[in-house]
């Protein structure tokens, strides 16, 4: 049975993504102002502040007209505004990838701009059903005071609401939300890491299998922590992300063997999801920032702009990851981490990233040299030694796919230019790498 805390953990984490999360929990929050208010308007202080309202709140059917009328309008925007999101949602699916879904539903500003149409209509039900023509003495008007303020408000958000979505509809919108995404992960790593050195040999540990199949999302640090701690053990996790789970794979290994009963606390602690968000994991960001670029060289899409524009802010994350190690840490007892988990090393992010692009734009000389300048720009900072023997293999490959694919002499010639640029910067490390051949055909007689 899977323990309280873990089961909250999975469930919370669900909930907050989900569209309806703010959607329920603002409008509990405006029926609890509708309670204050009518609780308020029995209390003799509400007297002297119904002597200075506008003649049209103090009169039971004007407060009726009002509500009725502000009841239509938001329900309006509501139906609107929902439609907008599926229309966004159906175009980034279509567009895009669909893995970038996740992100575009988890957006705050839609979810609370949403909840406050839902939690505004609330509240006017609620108020509208306290209405009693037959005795205006009892007419909540603080309460349609406020009801015609929350109009307003709802109006200003739906302005907000209509540059939100025109700003998820913008690819290069979305492609700086996953780089901003990315990069923070990014960087949070690199800071856990300043804390330790290495990652330790486990070989020789006991290892913990899964217990079912999907891609690990996360792990409940708190309570695997918490059984480290208790048992003075570390572990380091099997997977990379992004790795597909099938019951019985070596999931996580620990510096000494588990009972039972530990070994279903340790299983529990795991949490399998198919979605993926750009500021859990860098390589989640890098890879929806690739499906990017590769629909957007599809015939069908032909945007070779977005697909430069993907390429060049994943330049920038491969150049931020020179010298990081392939691993991170968690679980932190007295500063000190107990939990490791492997990261995809250089040579495997490229050819998850990098090379889906490079075959699918190989007949494209710009999209080409983007990404040799991409290589460029990943030789930048401090890589390690393991990286840069990937990068140059990248770079190989890039040079070989171009001399399969390119063939006009003046786009070889460009490709050229852009290799020996990589090449002048790479020469202290690697040998040059061969250009390519360019043999300009003279049409007409000799």
């Amino acid at each position: 049975m899977s323990a309280l805390t873990n089961s909250l953990f999975r469930l919370l984490r669900r909930i907050t993504e989900s569209i309806a999360f703010y959607p329920v929990l603002i409008p509990a929050f405006y029926a609890l102002i509708a309670a204050v208010i009518l609780s308020f308007e029995t209390t003799s202080a509400v007297l002297p502040l119904r002597d200075s309202l506008p003649s049209g709140l103090t009169d039971p059917e004007n407060g009726r007209v009002i509500l009725g009328t502000l009841i239509t309008s938001i329900v309006s925007l509501t139906v609107f505004s929902f439609s907008m999101v599926m229309v966004v949602l159906n175009g980034a699916a279509s567009r895009l990838t669909p893995r970038v879904l996740p992100g575009l539903v988890s957006d705050t500003r839609n979810r609370v701009i949403l909840g406050i149409y839902l939690g505004s209509i609330l509240y006017y039900l609620i108020l509208i059903s306290t209405i009693n023509t037959n005795d205006p003495s009892k007419l909540p008007s603080v309460g349609l005071l406020l009801a015609v303020l929350m109009g307003m408000v709802c109006l200003a958000m739906f302005v907000v609401f209509i540059r939100s979505v025109s700003q998820s509809i913008q690819v290069d919108w979305i492609l700086s939300q996953l780089f901003t995404g990315a990069d923070g992960n990014l960087e949070k790593r690199k800071r856990r890491l300043t804390k330790v050195s290495g990652v330790p040999d486990d070989n020789d540990w006991w290892c913990l299998p899964a217990a079912r199949p999907g891609y690990l999302r996360e792990v409940n640090e708190r309570c695997l922590g918490g059984l480290l701690s208790k048992r003075n053990l570390q572990a380091v996790i099997k997977v990379e992300p992004g790795f597909f789970l099938v019951q019985g794979h070596p999931l996580i290994s620990f510096s000494e063997p588990l009972n039972e009963e530990d070994q279903a606390v340790a299983r529990d602690c795991f949490d399998f999801h198919d979605n993926e968000f750009a500021d859990d994991n860098l390589f989640y960001g890098m890879r929806q920032m690739a499906e990017i670029a590769v629909k957007a060289i599809s015939p069908a899409v032909n945007d070779p702009g977005t697909a430069i524009r993907a390429i060049n802010l994943i330049s920038v994350l491969l150049q931020r990851l020179g010298g990081v190690p392939p691993f991170d840490v968690g679980c932190f007892d007295q500063n000190q981490p107990r939990l490791f988990y492997p990261q995809l090393a250089m040579h495997r992010m490229l050819e998850m990233v990098i090379a889906p692009i490079r075959v699918y734009a190989s007949h494209d000389p710009l999209v080409m040299i983007t990404l040799v300048q991409c290589m460029k720009n990943a030789l930048h900072d401090s890589p390690s030694d393991e990286q840069i023997t990937a990068i140059h293999d990248e770079i190989q490959a890039l040079r070989d796919q171009a001399d399969a694919k390119v063939e006009n002499w003046r786009d070889r010639h460009a490709v050229n230019d852009a290799l020996e640029r990589f090449a002048k910067l790479a020469e202290q490390k690697r040998p040059c790498l061969q250009l390519l051949t360019v043999e300009r055909k003279l049409n007409g007689p000799p």
